[in-house]
């Protein structure tokens, strides 16, 4: 993390790490080597103190102040001495206790040792789940239907699933029937640190999914992966985005009977809903209630964790959606920088086929969201808004707040304003002319030319629809980097 949160500060100022040297007065390989995750010194230590000094003075230099203290959560009346030291603080927020470790560095890893490496991570934690419950290629082909050798194929890192795959599915699905049934809560709640009542849950499938998918390096290389696979291979839906979202018979009428069961409950104006069914419920009345009365504006913030849009609650949520695009509301939402890569990508491909209807204008907040708490704020301006709160890691037992008073609406509008100030474009798209387009610069992959810039990463289709999708999130940018880098 501490590599990652360094990355971070040069890509949001556009600087590099020999800048940051030369700005602090040290050695440039020496932070080099704090950068790349080569070195991790400790935060009192000398290095860390000329880092931190190079970045202050290079943000003071480039009027950059106001962008580094949105990161480490400083405010304005901070002196650069409580600056610095939570910078210090957030670059190691995450990081281990402080141990001396040093790797070896590869200057020179080829694309298929870096490929041998990303598959390496996802096997070698199947392998030791596979081993924790007792199961055999055999046995665990035979209870996810499918065959042995492609499971071993993938134990041996000879295969990457995609996140989404039904493959991936099924096997975390038997996995789990085979944790219960085999008694080893116990034994893969140590291996995994999931703890064994989220094994239990339904949506323990997605848990396991997430550890399995676990390292930073895979992570990277597979939401690329998964993002690029989006884009490439969602003709049709692009087709009926691009001019009129289309909703069949059955998701009609299945949009009828949500609204006839909400019209018939009797829902006071303040109402309180407890955990993930008690925000699927008051998302559910939000939604329904705006179609009803027409509304044409939508505001959305969440930063805590999107179990809750999982299960058979997709198909509700998603048909909402669309009926809201289908009656041209204005939807705003603002994703945080705090997900992580996996996270980040599996929203952007829940949200894609809505994004191109042209309704939704999306955002990601700068500013960290912290560790502990996080926060929920859903917004019919001047008619409703949906808030909650809740500490991280207990959501099952979060308590929402439903009103529609005019006076905690207007608060909840101006959070949300607040952080609006501090967040940039996740993703934007808009066609272009193929035949007229200038190719320098991408990269052709399958159905797509790609470009991987110093702060944006611009893909472009290069099938009808002729669509340009750029993302300046940064995470997004070093996966791309990653990703590319494997394929060359």
């Amino acid at each position: 993390m501490l590599s990652d949160r360094i990355k971070t500060v040069l890509d949001t100022m556009d600087i590099t790490i020999t800048d940051v040297a030369r700005a602090g007065g040290c050695t440039p390989s020496n932070l080099s080597r704090v950068k790349n995750g080569i070195r991790i010194p400790p935060p009192t230590s000398p290095t860390i103190s000329c880092l931190t000094e190079g970045m202050i003075e290079i943000a003071r230099q480039k009027n950059l102040t106001g962008e580094l203290r949105i990161l480490c959560s400083a405010t304005l009346r901070d002196n650069d001495e409580i600056l610095r030291a939570k910078l210090i603080n957030w670059l190691y927020e995450d990081e281990p206790p402080y141990t001396r470790t040093y790797q070896k560095h590869k200057s020179s890893e080829s694309a298929k040792d870096r490929k041998i490496h990303l598959s390496a991570s996802f096997s070698r934690q199947l392998d030791q789940l596979m081993k924790a419950v007792g199961l055999s290629n055999r046995k665990l082909g035979k209870e996810s239907g499918l065959d042995p050798s492609y499971i071993s194929r993938l134990r041996r890192g000879e295969r990457i699933p995609r996140y989404h795959s039904s493959y991936l599915i099924k096997i975390c699905t038997a996995l789990r029937t085979s944790i219960i049934e085999e008694g080893k809560l116990s034994a893969v709640a140590e291996l995994t640190g999931i703890t064994s009542e989220d094994l239990s849950e339904k949506d323990s499938i997605d848990v396991l999914r997430r550890w399995l998918f676990g390292t930073e390096d895979a992570n990277g290389y597979l939401a690329a992966e998964e993002l690029k696979s989006t884009i490439a291979s969602i003709d049709g839906t692009i087709e009926a985005a691009s001019s009129k979202p289309f909703i069949g018979n059955d998701s009609k009428d299945f949009l009828k009977e949500l609204q006839k069961n909400e019209a018939e409950t009797d829902c006071p104006d303040e109402q309180r809903y407890v955990g993930i069914e008690g925000i699927q419920s008051a998302v559910t009345r939000l939604l329904t209630e705006m179609i009803r009365n027409d509304d044409k504006e939508l505001l959305l913030y969440s930063d805590q964790s999107m179990d809750w849009m999982n299960g058979d609650y997709r198909l509700i949520l998603k048909v909402l959606m669309i009926e809201l695009i289908r009656r041209d509301v204005k939807i705003r939402i603002i994703h945080t920088v705090d997900r992580s890569m996996t996270e980040l990508v599996i929203a952007i491909a829940w949200w894609m086929p809505l994004y191109l209807s042209g309704k939704i204008t999306s955002y990601y907040c700068l500013n960290n969201a912290g560790k502990r708490f996080s926060h929920t704020l859903f917004i019919r301006p001047g008619e409703a808004c949906i808030s909650g709160t809740s500490a991280i890691g207990l959501e099952s037992r979060a308590v929402y707040h439903y009103t529609k008073d005019s006076d905690m609406i207007r608060l909840a509008q101006d959070a949300f304003d607040s952080i609006l100030k501090d967040s940039l474009p996740l993703i934007q798209i808009s066609e272009y002319d193929y035949d007229n387009s200038e190719a320098e610069g991408f990269v052709r992959i399958g159905k797509l030319d790609v470009n991987i810039m110093q702060k944006k990463v611009v893909l472009q289709r290069i099938e009808p629809p002729y669509l340009m999708f750029a993302f300046t999130h940064p995470m997004i940018c070093r996966a791309f980097r990653a990703y590319m880098n494997t394929l060359t």
